[in-house]
């Protein structure tokens, strides 16, 4: 299939046109198709072809090799005698995180810098168990077993939060969102919201269905006792607060 790519011809050409193209995040970055006027087509707005290598067996391919390296590393920490707290859990419905990131396409989605497939990285992830600890445990800034756990602006934390990878090949689904009054956004107030104009939907990716995997591991071998702790208030955080993008909306819950 020929593809308007805006990208040099030789690339388009050793790309064949960017049906070589098996990797989600590179699609999504650099072979967004045009239409003759040079515009984004409604097949690449709605990431059709992200559907498409979602059926892939080579997408099974990637994962494996993803979660080869996630094994290695843990392995690593136990080498050293380093313990290492594992679990999975499942999104409750949908979420999405890296939605505000810039991009073309208007909204994005956080994807390996390698593998291209949806991961949840660990400084969000520790961010997230960070607020629970505060909001929901009424842990201070100046709290010990606080500190040691995530560390300060002077002094690194005991504990290695690792982002959080798909057990299956991920399950995509649209979503839209659907401002009404566009004009009043574009220009940031300066235009009043009013009646005739009109709505236009955006649309955005996320991830459901499918399992999780959670890790975390102590940086010395004093820290292995503070490891329950940090998996409790991890796992409070994405029951309990949510992680991503558009929580108030119900996305970004896990069944832990």
């Amino acid at each position: 299939m020929e593809r308007n790519l805006p990208l040099p011809s030789d690339t388009v050409k050793v790309a064949d046109g960017g049906n070589r193209c098996q990797n989600i995040g590179l699609w999504l970055d650099k072979y967004l198709t045009l239409n003759e006027k040079w515009e984004l087509t409604q097949d690449t707005k709605q990431r059709k072809k992200v559907f498409e290598l979602e059926q892939q067996q080579k997408l099974r391919e990637i994962l494996n090799f993803l979660k080869q390296r996630h094994k290695a590393l843990l392995h690593w920490y136990r080498q050293r005698g380093f313990e290492v707290r594992q679990f999975e859990a499942k999104p409750a419905w949908r979420f999405v995180v890296g939605l505000g990131a810039a991009h073309v396409l208007e909204t994005s989605i956080t994807l390996h810098r390698i593998f291209g497939l949806p991961i949840i990285p660990a400084s969000g992830l520790k961010g997230a168990a960070r607020a629970y600890a505060q909001l929901i445990e009424g842990k201070s800034e100046n709290d010990q077993e606080f500190i040691a756990i995530f560390g300060t602006t002077k002094q690194t934390g005991k504990i290695v939060f690792l982002d959080a990878l798909p057990t299956q090949p991920p399950k995509f689904t649209l979503d839209i969102m659907n401002p009404h009054f566009p004009d009043y956004y574009r220009t940031k107030g300066k235009e009043a919201p009013s009646d005739w104009q009109s709505p236009k939907p955006v649309f955005f990716l996320t991830v459901s269905e499918i399992n999780y995997l959670f890790a975390i591991a102590a940086r010395t071998n004093d820290a292995n006792d503070l490891l329950l702790t940090a998996e409790k208030w991890l796992k409070g955080a994405l029951r309990e607060l949510g992680i991503g993008a558009k929580t108030s909306a119900n996305y970004g819950y896990w069944d832990v």
